[in-house]
């Protein structure tokens, strides 16, 4: 095909999709990624696994219940009994017995095994949050690079518009004798080359827009299309405020500090089974019955034990319960180290953040600032062009000048939206 006639082409169908589809604003595909997003729902499941837990943990109390059948016989295998009064022993001889047997077992770590249920629950509910931000974000950010993208893709449509009819004129001079060839050629290859950025920014965009679909659950043959106003900016500078209430809102912070509590419990149940004596029961009934050449016996009996048991483990030093323990020691002092790491950590990412943020926002500024001058330039060139004081070299020039300003923008906004949204997931 004619690379003269691909880039109208993708124009076409872009516009054809964009035509059928449905305008998603940022609240809907906020909405669709907490609905449909895979990942959370596998977040969800671990969450409710963790609630069953917690309301069926009455189930510690239940004692363990068995209920045994079993059939015996037993006969003669190579000699054969003597003959009585009631005639040879019978290969019959069989019996049926059925049983039901209880066992409950009582400990004083019960109650940190039931605490240990509801810390586990705190944790799943926290990596679900902690999840559920940071598709938030992730979102947020696809969703600012898009809408950038499709204005950046218009202000390149409009600019190419304006080169080809630009290139029309200068041919038309070119014609009449008011132009020479290389004016002619040079206009020319600004059109082409505006067209190559604009491909790419076009491809950005698609790739963009089917990372978003897949992020919020959405089928990627489904057609999609963004919508929004103006992309959110700060103006204004920032100072590192309220960091500690920003971090005790971390999620990450707090999912270290409920593994620490976790830690710290299971240490405390596996201390107590390891040193408070246990409360055994047992108790079982059986009914069993026999037949043989010379009788039938039918009985039933019950039984019932009660035993307290101590280990001993524990108390003997460098023991499995000792060492275990002892494991467990390490692992919350490296916990504890990798929490004072981490926080350490985020306090030096908020600090760069806002410091970012203060200098895209002076750079947004000097970015205004420069379009406004550009576009004030450019009205001007174009007005000693057009009544021959200047050069159409040095008119393009100044063209190229502003397309570049008004990316710049662009990416200034988009890139303080993006930083911006990264405060709400840590």
């Amino acid at each position: 095909m004619n690379r003269k006639l691909l880039l109208p082409l993708v124009l076409l169908i872009v516009g054809i999709f964009s035509l059928s589809a449905n305008p998603l604003t940022l609240e809907d595909a906020l909405e669709r990624a907490r609905m449909h997003n895979l990942s959370l729902q596998g977040n969800a499941i671990d969450v409710n696994a963790a609630k069953r837990d917690i309301d069926t943990s009455w189930n510690l109390f239940l004692p363990n219940l068995n209920l045994s059948l079993s059939h015996s016989g037993s006969g003669p295998v190579f000699f054969e009994p003597a003959t009585g009064f009631t005639g040879p022993a019978s290969f019959a001889d069989t019996g049926l017995s059925l049983g039901l047997s209880m066992q409950f077992t009582l400990n004083a770590a019960v109650k940190e095994q039931l605490e240990s249920y509801n810390l586990a629950y705190q944790i799943q509910k926290v990596t679900y949050e902690q999840a559920k931000a940071e598709i938030q974000r992730n979102v947020t950010q696809l969703f600012y690079y898009l809408l950038m993208e499709k204005q950046n893709i218009e202000v390149q449509e409009a600019n190419l518009e304006l080169a080809r009819q630009q290139w029309e004129e200068v041919k038309e001079k070119f014609e009449q004798g008011f132009a020479s060839e290389v004016e002619v050629l040079t206009s020319e290859l600004s059109y082409e080359q505006m067209k190559p950025p604009l491909q790419q920014s076009m491809n950005q965009y698609a790739s963009n827009l089917l990372s978003l679909k897949a992020l919020i659950g959405m089928d990627l043959a489904d057609p999609l299309e963004v919508a929004g106003g103006e992309i959110p900016s700060l103006m204004k500078n920032l100072e590192v405020a309220e960091l500690q209430e920003y971090l005790a809102k971390s999620y990450s912070i707090a999912l270290l500090d409920l593994n620490l509590a976790s830690i710290e419990k299971q240490k405390e149940l596996n201390k107590k089974q390891a040193f408070t004596p246990s409360l055994s029961l047992q108790g079982s009934y059986d009914v069993s019955a026999w037949s043989d050449a010379s009788s039938n016996d039918f009985n039933d009996s019950f039984s019932y034990r009660v035993a307290v048991s101590l280990p001993l483990d524990g108390f003997i030093p460098n023991s499995r319960t000792q060492v275990g323990l002892a494991s467990m020691d390490d692992s919350f002092d490296k916990l504890a180290l990798q929490r004072r790491q981490a926080l350490r950590q985020m306090e030096v990412s908020v600090i760069s953040q806002v410091q970012n943020l203060n200098m895209l926002s002076l750079q947004a500024d000097l970015a205004e600032q420069s379009l406004a001058v550009s576009e004030r330039l450019y009205e001007a060139q174009v007005i000693q062009y057009y009544s021959g004081y200047l050069g159409f070299v040095s008119l393009e020039e100044s063209r190229n000048n502003l397309c570049a300003q008004n990316r710049e923008c662009l990416v200034c906004s988009t890139n303080t939206s993006v930083l911006l949204s990264t405060f709400s997931t840590t």
